[in-house]
């Protein structure tokens, strides 16, 4: 079995633009930062956080599109 990996290109092409930057990420981090110590002495909760958030295909795009 080789130990090579292998990498996908790097010039990857998609037609969407692009909604999720550090910044997001940053903010969903920090956010889950200050729940942790809000709730240091809780044991019924659970936090989890997703950057990308999938649509319906059947609802409607345009040009201006870039959310929900």
């Amino acid at each position: 079995m080789s130990q090579d990996v292998i990498f996908p290109p790097s010039d990857l092409y998609s037609d969407e633009p692009t909604v999720e930057t550090e910044l997001h990420l940053r903010q969903i981090i920090l956010l889950f930062k200050c729940l942790e110590w809000l709730w240091k002495d809780r044991n019924d909760f659970y936090a989890a956080g997703n950057l990308t958030i999938y649509y319906s295909p059947n609802q409607k795009k345009s040009e201006y599109f870039r959310g929900p």
